[in-house]
């Protein structure tokens, strides 16, 4: 799934929570907050409000736990 797809989730779709693997869109896991940064930026244009926010992460994966309201 490339960003512009999970943007559009995030921005239109009638779903409010969302675990977004970030492994799935970034090759270094480790820069995960650029990535967190750059979608929080763009929700925040799009007056799409996050209400929850939680970030898991073990040696192989990033998941951000995330609850928009729109």
């Amino acid at each position: 799934m490339k960003k512009d797809d999970l943007i559009y989730s995030l921005i239109f779709s009638e779903q409010e929570s969302f675990i977004i693997d970030i492994s799935d869109y970034i090759t270094d896991i480790y820069q995960y907050t650029e990535f967190v940064s750059m979608i929080k930026s763009v929700l925040k244009k799009s007056k799409v409000k996050i209400s929850k926010s939680n970030i898991v992460m073990d040696s192989k994966t990033v998941l951000w736990e995330l609850k928009v309201k729109k």
